[in-house]
């Protein structure tokens, strides 16, 4: 069977329900019918995809990098319709980084600090950086921008145990090789006056994700929290951080936070106990760079490094636990 874009959507549909039931749902399918294409699919990539469980299924270590493949085809066959080629710098121009990352704090706040210490090491007569942003959700995305040139670094945090394959000619280096994932809760919520959280405490809780997420999200989530005894009830799918947050602190529901989310205005963030998902932040880049990696690494290190103040509870974590490869 020859492959096609038809049958990627479909691998990446069901790793993303956890159920081949929901995925068939989603896809307008009979569920005998996909699970015969699923078959098929499987008998084309020469081994399987998922591990069948009675709560559903989970991807294997070579599904999760098909996923990760899978993903960024039809990313790069989306930008194919929709991106422009940049026009190339002319010889005058100021010095230009595009920077993408995945979104929080961390690409904001690097910005100022890389463009300082470029002006500090580059001298008062070298032309000025300027810098644009680009964040996406989606690391398989990321690398696909930085491999075609659209970004000349990205910021990823990628999920321990559910990485995918490099990119060619993407050079990556790890900055933060532990990055615990912690839960957010409504500042009401029962647990939220306990330290930590222990996962199988959220068994009841309806969940909301981020569909676009693939550096471990709907996946891990699936995984640690079948671990921990139960099947997360993910109810809710928001892109936008703003949905997300109001979801959260009206009670309707738990998410996965980034460690230094800044709690507040109804939110609290807390770690989970024993740290069940975790994953780490590299840096991503294409040769030649218009600025030196070695600049970006240490603006990256030493910016982490300030935000893990922003939240009390990873600013203890980190003193405990934290690890920066500086």
């Amino acid at each position: 069977m020859e492959l096609e874009f038809r049958h990627l959507r479909i691998v990446i549909v069901v790793a993303d329900e956890g159920s081949i039931t929901k995925a068939a749902a989603a896809l307008g399918l009979s569920q005998p019918s996909l699970t015969s294409q699923l078959q098929r699919i499987e008998r084309a990539m020469g081994a399987p995809l998922f591990d069948r469980a009675r709560t559903g299924v989970i991807p294997t270590s070579f599904g999760r990098t098909v996923l990760v493949k899978a993903r960024a085809v039809l990313q790069e066959m989306a930008d194919l319709r929709g991106d422009a080629t940049a026009a190339p710098p002319g010889p005058n121009r100021q010095i230009e980084l595009r920077i993408g990352g995945i979104p929080g704090a961390l690409v904001p706040t690097l910005v100022p600090r890389l463009i300082g210490l470029h002006a500090r090491a580059a001298g008062p007569d070298s032309p000025p950086l300027k810098v644009a942003v680009h964040t996406d959700p989606s690391v398989a995305s990321l690398l696909a921008k930085v491999r075609a040139g659209r970004v000349d670094a990205a910021i990823l945090v990628e999920g321990v145990g559910f990485e995918g394959s490099g990119a060619d000619g993407v050079r990556r280096d790890v900055i933060v090789p532990v990055e615990p994932q912690f839960v957010a809760l409504a500042e009401w919520h029962p647990l939220a006056a306990h330290e930590t959280v222990d996962l199988a405490a959220l068994a009841e809780e309806n969940w909301i994700v981020d569909p676009q997420e693939d550096h471990g999200g709907v996946a891990a989530l699936r995984w640690a929290c079948r671990n921990a005894g139960f099947d997360p009830r993910i109810t809710h799918e928001a892109s936008d951080s703003v949905s997300a947050r109001e979801f959260v602190t009206s009670g309707q529901c738990v998410s996965l936070a980034q460690p230094t989310s800044k709690e507040g205005m109804g939110l609290v963030v807390r770690p989970l106990v024993g740290d069940p998902l975790v994953g780490r932040v590299e840096l991503a880049w294409k040769d030649p760079s218009p600025v030196d990696p070695e600049l970006m690494r240490e603006a990256v290190a030493v910016t982490y490094s300030e935000l893990v103040n922003r939240n009390p509870s990873y600013t203890k974590w980190w003193a405990e636990n934290g690890v920066l490869l500086a």
